[in-house]
């Protein structure tokens, strides 16, 4: 028994140098330094043919803006003052690759960093792949021909938007966040065949506001966190509930069958499972 209890009391020691070690680490490591902020001006043809363009665009902390409107694939301009964060364009054909310079190894200064990312898109079809850090996103994609869409991030504050029917069809919609605040709006106009969305903690709304031109396959799966979801009056739907949820806030007209929410309208019909832990759930029709 005295054996035992000796090596019990070795694994907090372990753990203690470990983490001491790790933030010896953390405050030794160098401080980006903040320059003259500078401008890097995007702009990328359309493709030639009508085939379908990927466009990826891969930032860390910051601030990003997407709107249409662009008779070019892609324009815009990246602000920023550490000069380790020059970004990089690489293009292969249909390809498109927008990324953020790196070096290993920096502390992010906690004030005046400048980091801003400004683009419009034009009227190609395109599969837009978006990864960022902890940032603040302002993505009006209306109007946008898209046919796919990733969004994967940190800890962010994105708003996600579409007032207009999507041009073409879309095969999936895909949303993975961390500790954010996050809303989704329009997606009926969006109208995927596919949506999964995966949140940690944080304050989510996924609006399916718009006419949907077919049937949508949603796939929701979030921590401890507050989630409202909105239907369209008139619009057909199906809530499946599984996990630790038991506050949930039904609001106008829901037909209820133990974990079951549904709504009945005409059309191409949504049909949502949800698996949520502690938290909040309003369900919307309106």
């Amino acid at each position: 028994m005295k054996i035992r209890n000796k090596h019990l009391l070795i694994f907090p020691v372990i753990a203690l140098l470990v983490s001491s070690l790790a933030c010896s680490f953390t405050v030794n490591l160098p401080e980006a330094k903040l320059g003259e902020t500078q401008t890097f001006t995007i702009s990328e043809a359309l493709p030639e043919d009508s085939q379908t363009a990927k466009i990826s665009i891969e930032m860390g902390a910051g601030e990003l803006d997407i709107q249409s409107g662009s008779k070019m694939l892609i324009e815009g301009q990246i602000q920023y003052n550490i000069s380790e964060w020059k970004p990089e364009v690489i293009r292969d054909g249909q390809n498109l690759i927008i990324r953020q310079g790196r070096k290993e190894n920096l502390r992010i200064p906690t004030r005046d960093v400048i980091n801003r990312w400004q683009f419009k898109l034009g009227s190609a079809p395109v599969d837009l792949d978006i990864a960022a850090g902890a940032y603040k996103g302002t993505l009006n994609l209306s109007g946008v021909a898209l046919t796919r869409l990733n969004i994967q991030d940190g800890a962010s504050q994105a708003e996600v938007r579409f007032d207009q029917p999507n041009p073409v069809q879309m095969e999936s919609l895909r949303y993975r966040t961390g500790a954010s605040e996050v809303s989704l709006i329009g997606l009926g106009y969006a109208s995927p065949a596919f949506l999964n969305f995966e949140g940690g903690t944080g304050s989510y709304t996924l609006d399916f506001s718009g006419r949907l031109q077919q049937d949508m396959n949603a796939s929701i799966t979030v921590g401890v966190s507050s989630l409202k979801i909105v239907i369209p009056t008139g619009t057909p739907a199906r809530v499946v509930i599984t996990g630790g949820l038991n506050n949930v806030q039904p609001s106008g007209t829901w037909r209820i069958s133990n974990n079951v929410y549904e709504t009945e309208g005409d059309g191409p019909k949504i049909e949502i499972n949800l698996n949520m832990g502690v938290g909040n759930l309003e369900l919307v029709t309106q």
